[in-house]
């Protein structure tokens, strides 16, 4: 298995490519090919025979591992260049303007940032979501199945990777071998969406039923019953994904 890890950020020393370095260690231990590609370094966008060979270079991957900072609420130039000039790559534009997963399709990717707000705010505010979902956005359109994100938060005045931290992404590299193989969580995803789907409709049904009792609704109102269990069931979904989304994701 190949991976190659794509690092868009002007430090090559900084705690963005720490956190890169040692999930690719820990692939490494798991028996995966690693390579490492420094945007800043390597890619320079206006030259097409460079396109072209980074381009068939990450054919190969298996796995691709973006590895960018949180700057301004969203990715660094470096990393949406890259997107922007490898798009004929990632996506096919039909004549209707509409994209067509390209290339990379089927191959699975992991995205990891950082930023300088602490863990709560990350948590409450979303500091690093636009980040991720641009990374999420450009692979979606691609074909291609997450394996897993990292965030690292407080880095003001952070030089070193927190022991924590170093040991999370060292452990994620260690089991994205085999996340990689199994093709991106599909039927753990789908067993989620149906636990949280049947577990909704109980709670809703249950309080439709409450709201019946006191007479708040009629028993026989077939339209009223129905308005109010979509209403409920929305708002009740919504926040339980919320909820299932900051677990899954541990931006913090």
């Amino acid at each position: 298995m190949k991976i190659i890890g794509i690092l868009g950020t002007q430090n090559r020393k900084g705690l963005t490519a720490q956190l890169l370095d040692e999930v690719l260690r820990g692939a490494e231990r798991a028996g995966a090919e690693t390579s490492l590609i420094v945007l800043e370094e390597s890619f320079d966008p206006t030259r097409q025979d460079e396109v072209r060979k980074l381009g068939k270079e990450l054919k190969q991957a298996d796995c691709m591992i973006f590895a960018t900072p949180t700057y301004f609420g969203n990715v660094s130039g470096s990393m949406k260049q890259f997107f922007d000039h490898l798009r004929d790559y990632f996506v096919h534009l039909t004549s209707k303007g509409e994209n067509i997963p390209h290339l990379f399709k089927g191959k699975s990717y992991v995205s990891i940032t950082s930023c300088y707000k602490s863990a709560f705010e990350n948590m409450l505010a979303g500091i690093t979501d636009a980040t991720f979902n641009q990374i999420d956005t450009v692979m979606s359109q691609a074909g291609m199945h997450r394996a897993s994100e990292l965030v690292l938060t407080g880095t003001f005045q952070m030089d070193e990777l927190p022991q924590k931290k170093r040991e999370e992404a060292k452990a994620l590299g260690e089991k994205l071998v085999e996340r990689v193989e199994r093709g991106g969580f599909t039927l753990k995803r789908y067993l989620q969406l149906f636990g949280m789907l049947a577990i909704s409709t109980l709670i809703v049904m249950g309080i439709q039923k409450a709201l019946q009792v006191v007479h708040f609704i009629p028993a026989d109102g077939f339209w009223v019953n129905y308005l109010v269990f979509v209403i409920i069931f929305f708002l009740f979904l919504s926040g339980m994904l919320r909820l299932v989304t900051i677990h899954n994701h541990k931006r913090r």
